[in-house]
């Protein structure tokens, strides 16, 4: 494990404050007593955030999919990371990527441990699809790791997320104030927590104007346009009927059904309004545009690059939980009554 401020200052009999100050040289610190605490450091293998810098010039992305349903070559990924890319050559950092597949790689776990002894300026680990048992192969990494795209609010990591929740509560609202009351969810049938929170917030946000989501308000489609078309064409036939509008979880989602809710001869907006989740650019290329909560990508880019060189700058004990908001896009597939 790589040596902490306080395992030295603990070693050394002085405060963290001390060791900080002595390894940075901010004065404040007697000499005698900063070279021994750099003499220490070092035998206990530390790098201040300088040295490791100089020794570490790239950050890693590994990509991992539990099954790959919901991570694929797709809009929304693509533009998160491109996002990554450029802020790593901003601040003059490379990125190398890469993939684990939890059931195709036979070597995933060998992977997993040769990445934990990596020294690099950071590892982001796209943990869309995982749990917390998957999680928990990560832990005591050498190099500081941020997961992004899953909040995993009670497990001890850092991670930079959208706000999911404020997503459903905005979609809720903006349903509302359009003047729908049947309000409806299309869901996910692959469980993750970004759907989960999606429709927590949803809830949220149906409950401030005495509304309600039952069970049986929500339709499970698969997340992918061709899925989630199949899909609602078969609940369309079982449930014979259409609320007023819906919320998809995201937008190849709603624009999956969408395509099925018109094949079954009901107008959009007129019959039925849609809004979506995402912002990418396939809302504006099917008719009508798609509304949508908008998740803004580069800045979840920028900010788990920062987190990542302020790990490496500090010696933090506690998780750094970051959302970043969203923000509601109108366009023509909501009637306004």
């Amino acid at each position: 494990m790589k040596p902490r401020i306080r395992d030295i200052a603990k070693r050394a009999n002085v405060s963290p404050a001390t060791v900080s100050n002595a390894l940075n040289g901010r004065g404040g610190v007697s000499k005698a007593v900063q070279e021994q605490i750099i003499s220490l450091a070092r035998q206990m293998g530390y790098q201040t955030s300088k040295e490791a810098r100089k020794a570490s010039q790239h950050v890693r992305l590994i990509i991992y999919k539990s099954h790959g349903m919901v991570v694929d070559d797709t809009p929304f990924f693509a533009e998160l990371t491109e996002s990554i890319q450029m802020e790593c050559k901003q601040v003059g950092l490379e990125l190398l990527i890469s993939h684990l597949h939890a059931r195709e790689d036979a070597d995933c776990a060998e992977q997993i441990r040769f990445f934990a002894k990596e020294e690099c300026a950071g590892i982001i680990l796209l943990g869309t699809e995982m749990n917390a048992g998957e999680l928990r192969q990560f832990a005591n990494f050498h190099s500081p790791l941020v997961v992004l795209d899953n909040i995993f609010r009670f497990e001890k990591v850092h991670a930079v997320v959208m706000n999911n929740v404020e997503a459903g509560y905005q979609a809720a609202l903006a349903l509302y104030n359009a003047g729908h009351r049947q309000i409806e969810h299309i869901s996910s049938s692959v469980a993750f927590s970004n759907m989960t929170d999606r429709m927590t917030g949803l809830r949220t946000g149906l409950a401030q104007h005495g509304l309600t989501l039952r069970d049986d308000q929500i339709w499970h489609v698969r997340p992918s346009i061709s899925g989630a078309y199949e899909d609602m064409k078969q609940l369309i036939q079982e449930r014979g009927y259409m609320p007023e509008a819906f919320f998809a979880g995201n937008d190849l989602m709603a624009i999956g059904c969408m395509r099925a809710i018109t094949e079954a001869g009901y107008r959009i907006p007129e019959d039925v309004s849609m809004i979506g989740m995402d912002d990418t650019s396939v809302c504006l290329a099917c008719t009508p545009q798609l509304s949508t909560i908008r998740v803004f990508r580069k800045d979840l880019g920028v900010t788990v690059i920062r987190t990542l060189l302020s790990l490496v700058a500090s010696d933090m004990p506690c998780a750094i939980k970051t959302e970043i908001g969203v923000s509601v896009v109108m366009r023509d597939s909501v009637k306004v009554k």
